[in-house]
C-alpha cells in the first residue's frame, strides 16, 4: 500500500505541494518500519522530483531522508553535510539526526551538542543521548535515561518517528540491551531483547530482525552462553550485511569476536575484531567499506531470470549474478517471458499483483480518471497557505528581510499558478490522470530502477536490456546479436 501511494505521487496525479508531503510521509513510514532498501529507492525518486518541483521546505526534508540513508550506508561525512544544510533550512529539530551521525563517527562532543540542541528545540533526543552517555563512561546516567524513555515515552512531535508504539520502542529497546549489559542488569537486558524480538517478528523487517539478533547476542554472551551468542551474532552480521548497514554489521562483528574469545578461539576473535575495526575506522574517516558484489551462483545453462525467495537468479551470456527482489524485476520477468508481445501497462500491474483473469477483463475505460486535480480539501489547504505566505511577506518586509520576502513571494506565485492549473474554462475543475497513466508512471520507474541495479552488477545484461526493453508500449524485442531465449 505504501508503494501504491508512492506510485500516485510520481504519476502526476497530485499537485506539487501534496506530492512533497506524501513523499515525505512515505519515506518516514518506510524508515519507521526499518525497510531501508525500499526507503532508499523512494528517497532517490524524491530527490529527482525535488530538483524541479519542490517548493518551500520540501528541499530540506529531502536532505533529511538522504542524510539518514547515508548514515546507514556508512557515509557519515556526507550525511553530516546534508544534515547541517537541512538544519539551516528546517529549524533545529533535525539536529537529532545530526547527533546520530556524529555518534557513528565517534564525535562524542559533537553528538552531545547536537542532541542537546534538538532537546532544547522540543524534540526527543533518545536513545542517542543515552548512548552518548554510555560512550562517555557514564553508565549510571545512560541506564537511568533509557529506562525513563521507555517507562515514560516523550509525547514530543517527530516527523521521523512512526506512530506505532512498538516501532517507536524498537530503537530504545536495542539501546537498552547494550546499556543494561554494561550496567550489569541482565534481567532488564534480557526482557528488552525478548520484547525487541517480538517486534521484529511482527513487522518482518530484516533490519529489525538484525537488531534483535544483535541484542540476543549481547545478552547470551553476558550470561555466559557462548555457543548461542556466536549463533546470534553470526545471524546479526549476515542480516546487517544484507541490509547494507556497515556500522551495525561492524558492531555485530565486534560482538562475534568477543564470543569467539570467550570460547577460547583467539585467532577467530582477532580476525573478527580486526575486520570490524577496519570498517569503523573507515566510517569515522568518512570512507565506508564498499558493498560486496553479489554472490555468484553456478551456471544454470542458457539465459535465466528466476526469482528465488528475496533474490533473483540472473544468468546471461555465461555470467551469473544474484539481484535483490524489486517490483521492477517482476515486470522485467513478465516481459522476458513473452518476447515480442506488446503488453498493456495494466496487464503488467495485474500480473505482478496476482489479479485474476476476471479482474483483468474489466474494461480499461471503466477505470476512469483520478477525479479532480485538486479536491476541496487540497484547495482549502492552498488557500490557507497563501494566507500564511502573505503574513510571512508582511513580517519580512517589516523587519527588512528581503531574502525571506523574495522566497515567500516566489512560493506565492507558484501556488497561484497551481490553483490556476487546476481549473478549466468557466472555473470547472480539471480531472487528474487516468488509471493507466498513473500505472504507467510507476511501472516505468520500477523497470528503469531494476535495469539500473542490474547494470551495476552485470553491465552486459544492462546494455542488452537497455536496447531491447521498450516502456512506451511495454515489450521485449530480443536483440539478434545476443543469445536468445530466457528461462523465467
Amino acid at each position: 500500500m505504501l508503494d501504491e501511494a508512492g506510485v500516485a505521487t510520481v504519476s502526476g496525479d497530485l499537485d506539487p505541494l501534496s506530492t512533497g508531503v506524501v513523499y515525505c510521509e512515505l519515506v518516514c513510514a518506510l524508515q519507521g518500519l526499518a525497510l531501508y532498501d525500499v526507503a532508499e529507492e523512494w528517497t532517490e525518486a524524491m530527490e529527482r522530483w525535488s530538483e524541479t518541483n519542490a517548493i518551500g521546505s520540501i528541499h530540506g526534508r529531502c536532505r533529511v531522508h538522504r542524510a539518514e540513508i547515508l548514515r546507514l550506508r556508512g557515509s557519515c561525512n556526507e550525511a553530516e553535510h546534508q544534515a547541517l544544510v537541512a538544519c539551516d533550512e528546517l529549524r533545529p529539530y533535525l539536529r537529532r539526526e545530526l547527533g546520530r551521525i556524529r555518534l557513528h563517527k565517534g564525535d562524542l562532543v559533537g553528538a552531545e551538542d547536537a542532541l542537546l540542541a534538538a532537546h532544547g528545540a522540543g524534540w526527543d533526543p533518545q536513545p542517542g543521548l543515552a548512548l552518548v552517555r554510555l560512550a562517555q563512561g557514564d553508565t549510571a546516567t545512560a541506564a537511568a535515561s533509557i529506562r525513563e524513555a521507555l517507562d515514560r515515552p516523550a509525547r514530543m512531535p517527530s516527523k521521523e518517528r512512526p506512530p506505532n508504539n512498538d516501532l517507536q520502542r524498537a530503537p530504545l529497546l536495542a539501546a537498552q540491551v547494550e546499556i543494561e549489559v554494561a550496567a550489569g542488569d541482565l534481567d532488564r537486558a534480557r526482557a528488552a531483547a525478548d520484547e525487541l524480538g517480538l517486534v521484529a517478528a511482527r513487522f518482518e523487517s530484516k533490519a529489525l530482525v538484525a537488531s534483535a539478533a544483535t541484542a540476543q547476542g549481547r545478552v547470551r554472551l553476558a550470561g555466559g552462553d557462548v555457543a548461542e551468542a556466536e549463533l546470534a551474532f553470526s545471524d546479526a552480521v549476515r542480516f546487517w550485511n544484507e541490509v547494507g548497514a556497515p556500522y551495525e554489521a561492524a558492531l555485530a562483528r565486534m560482538g562475534l569476536g568477543d564470543a569467539y574469545g570467550a570460547g577460547g578461539s583467539e585467532h577467530r576473535a582477532a580476525l573478527e575484531r580486526q575486520a570490524a575495526r577496519t570498517i569503523l575506522d573507515g566510517i569515522e574517516a568518512g570512507a565506508p567499506e564498499k558493498e560486496p558484489a553479489p554472490v555468484e551462483a553456478p551456471d544454470a545453462g542458457g539465459n535465466v531470470f528466476r526469482r528465488e525467495g528475496d533474490y533473483w537468479l540472473v544468468v546471461f551470456d555465461g555470467h551469473t549474478v544474484r539481484a535483490r527482489d524489486l517490483k521492477g524485476m517482476r515486470y522485467l520477468a513478465r516481459l522476458l517471458a513473452e518476447p515480442g508481445r506488446e503488453l498493456h501497462v495494466l496487464d503488467l500491474v495485474a500480473a505482478e499483483s496476482g489479479a485474476t483473469s476476471g479482474e483483468g477483463d474489466v474494461p480499461r475505460a471503466a477505470l476512469g480518471d483520478a477525479g479532480e486535480m485538486l479536491d476541496p480539501r487540497a484547495k482549502e489547504a492552498y488557500r490557507r497557505r497563501l494566507v500564511e505566505i502573505e503574513e510571512d511577506i508582511d513580517e519580512a518586509n517589516a523587519v527588512g528581510d528581503d531574502e525571506r520576502a523574495a522566497q515567500a513571494d516566489a512560493e506565492r506565485e507558484f501556488l497561484v499558478k497551481e490553483l490556476a492549473r487546476a481549473f478549466g474554462l468557466g472555473g470547472r475543475a480539471r480531472p487528474a490522470a487516468s488509471a493507466a497513466e498513473r500505472a504507467r508512471a510507476g511501472v516505468t520507474r520500477a523497470i528503469r530502477q531494476a535495469m539500473s541495479r542490474i547494470a551495476e552488477h552485470h553491465p552486459a545484461l544492462g546494455e542488452h536490456l537497455d536496447r531491447t526493453i521498450r516502456t512506451g508500449a511495454y515489450t521485449y524485442a530480443p536483440d539478434p546479436r545476443a543469445p536468445a531465449g530466457w528461462t523465467v
